[in-house]
């Protein structure tokens, strides 16, 4: 399936000056970010998380929390978003394996 069609019936019923903006506010929103800049960010949010989860194992341990339904939550995301980044560091990595084979 072509975008071409969908676009053209997006840019129909939105009224195609209030596209036109908004893809202009996207194009600026994206030149200002990186790839580079991308991977930066979710590396700190990957960061972040554990940061929290060792932040609010050490309250529990210390007695300054008796949630530990909340340390669960946040022990959980932290190494729910480390084994996402770790996956996609794999995909990289094998993407990056596969371009150097190819023949050019």
């Amino acid at each position: 399936m072509e975008i071409t069609p969908v676009l053209s019936q997006l840019q129909q019923r939105a009224g195609s000056e209030g596209l036109s903006r908004s893809r202009e506010l996207n194009t600026e929103t994206e030149e200002q970010q990186t790839f580079s800049d991308m991977i930066q960010d979710a590396i700190n949010s990957v960061d972040e998380a554990q940061k929290i989860s060792d932040q609010k194992t050490q309250d529990l341990i210390m007695g300054n929390s008796d949630n530990v339904h909340e340390v669960m939550i946040a022990m959980e995301k932290a190494q729910l978003s480390f084994q996402l980044m770790v996956e996609i560091r794999n995909k990289a990595v094998d993407t990056y394996k596969e371009l150097s084979r190819m023949q050019i």
